[in-house]
C-alpha cells in the first residue's frame, strides 16, 4: 500500500508537470489501478521515479539521491538497490500503513531470522536470503488470501 507521503509527492509532481487528468489516469491504469491510493509501495516508488525523471528533464524538480546511495558500502555489503528492494517488498507485505512501525517490524524480522540488527548491516549473501524469505512470505499470504 502506498504511503501518504508517496501519494502527496505524486500529486505534487503531477501538478508541477501540469499533467492533465486523462494522462494521469492513463498512467495509473498502466499499474492496474484507478487511484494512487490503490498502488502498492513499490508501484508508487516506480511511478514517482517516472514522474521525477520527467520533472528533472524539464528543470522543474531536483532529484533527491536514492536512499542508501550516500552510504559507504564495502564490496561484501548489500548494494543500495538490494536494500531498497527489501524495504519495498517489506512495505508490500506489511499490514500497517506507517513507516515507523513497518521499519520496526522489519528490524524485528531481521533480528529473529538473520541475527542482524538493521538493514544497513546486511551482506550481499544475507540480503539475497532476506529477499527470498520475503518472497516466500508474500507467496504464503497470496495462498491464504486465495483460500478465503
Amino acid at each position: 500500500m502506498a504511503t501518504t507521503s508517496q501519494i502527496r509527492k505524486i500529486h505534487t509532481i503531477k501538478s508541477r508537470l501540469g499533467l492533465d487528468e486523462d494522462l494521469y489516469r492513463e498512467m495509473l491504469m498502466s499499474f492496474g489501478v484507478c487511484t494512487s491510493k490503490d498502488l502498492t509501495f513499490t508501484e508508487a516508488a516506480v511511478l514517482l521515479d517516472i514522474l521525477e525523471n520527467k520533472a528533472v528533464e524539464r528543470n522543474l524538480w531536483k532529484k533527491q539521491p536514492k536512499k542508501y546511495e550516500d552510504m559507504d558500502r564495502g564490496d561484501k555489503m548489500a548494494t543500495p538497490p538490494q536494500l531498497r528492494m527489501i524495504k519495498g517488498m517489506w512495505r508490500d507485505i506489511c499490514y500497517v500503513n506507517n513507516d515507523e512501525i513497518a521499519t520496526k517490524s522489519l528490524r524485528k524480522f531481521l533480528k529473529t531470522k538473520f541475527k542482524v540488527d538493521d538493514i544497513r548491516f546486511l551482506t550481499k549473501a544475507k540480503a539475497n536470503k532476506v529477499i527470498q524469505a520475503i518472497k516466500g512470505i508474500k507467496k504464503n499470504l497470496k495462498k491464504s488470501a486465495a483460500a478465503l
